[in-house]
């Protein structure tokens, strides 16, 4: 569906975005997660063609880019108006109905009237919320095959966070062979919709994950001893010692397990991480921050 390829973008003198090599398969949902700046916008930005790459490759379902096919298949909603805050709505409607072959007026008309949004006000007279939400309607009322959002929910009120989800699952279902590409800060959002979450930090690509094997793999362990007995554990990633005990935390919990059993030590409490901790530990380790670079003393407690 969409493949890049040793894609690369210099933004200044002190940041370049890549090189990325990056694949979105059809039918899945895949989530954008990484620090301000890690430089998730600019992604989105290429694959949609609002920034060229200065080298790599951007294969959209088999055209290249100045094959013009396939910006009718990608809806793009980016994270904020500019561009479209001194029109109307009414005016963006003429203007996708002329430069978009699939247009569905009627279903964008409805949109508004369901979520109370006016017709005929600048963009940049509505709240950012609702400005969300016209340049959601804006995408979803085109024959696309791609969605792609920046911080889509960012500013949306609770009770249309949950609407415009419902609208999300209605565009996969219209199409099986459909996607969902978006970048969020919020762990529950991901961990919500999200089938494979893609980090990246500092301009570059430093992970690739299935979410539900993430749910599955990551878990809090407490066992007898110290921590230097299990510092070189598989999978462990963080190590915490109170007393007699340690608190381990692993990115792997049938490895780590099968370890423990050839050192008869025994799992006294097994517990899993709440997943916003999961993304937490992702980012950090992927940068190469770990628990077992130092440690600390505080009420008897070390942290490995």
């Amino acid at each position: 569906m969409i493949k890049l390829s040793d894609v690369n973008k210099k933004i200044d003198k002190s940041f370049n975005v890549g090189p990325l090599t990056f694949e979105v398969h059809k039918g899945t949902v895949t989530a954008l997660i990484g620090n301000n700046g890690a430089g998730k916008s600019t992604l989105l930005r290429l694959i949609t063609g609002m920034v060229y790459a200065d080298s790599g490759e951007i294969n959209r379902f088999g055209f290249t880019i100045d094959q013009m096919e396939w910006k009718e298949l990608i809806g793009y909603v980016p994270q904020t108006s500019t561009g479209y805050d001194r029109f109307t709505l009414n005016q963006l409607a003429d203007l996708h109905s002329i430069g978009f072959s699939g247009w569905d007026n009627n279903k964008f008309m409805q949109l508004l009237e369901q979520f109370n949004i006016p017709l005929n006000k600048r963009v940049d007279t509505l709240s950012v919320g609702m400005q969300k939400k016209a340049l959601l309607f804006l995408a979803l009322a085109r024959q696309t095959k791609i969605l792609i959002m920046d911080e889509p929910l960012s500013g949306v009120d609770i009770e249309s966070q949950e609407k415009i989800r419902d609208l999300w699952v209605n565009y996969l279902e219209e199409n099986p062979d459909r996607s969902i590409l978006f970048s969020s800060h919020v762990a529950d959002e991901v961990k919500e919709f999200a089938d494979y979450i893609v980090c990246m930090h500092d301009g570059n690509i430093i992970g690739n994950y299935e979410k539900d094997n993430l749910i599955q793999n990551y878990a809090r362990l407490w066992v007898n001893g110290t921590s230097t007995m299990f510092s070189t554990i598989p999978a462990v990633i963080s190590i915490t010692e109170s007393g007699n005990q340690c608190e381990l935390v692993t990115a792997n919990q049938v490895e780590t397990e099968k370890a423990l059993d050839t050192m008869n030590s025994n799992i006294l409490s097994k517990q899993s991480l709440r997943f916003a901790e999961i993304l937490s530990y992702i980012l950090r380790n992927q940068k190469g921050e770990t628990n077992h670079d130092a440690s600390s003393k505080s009420n008897n407690k070390k942290v490995w």
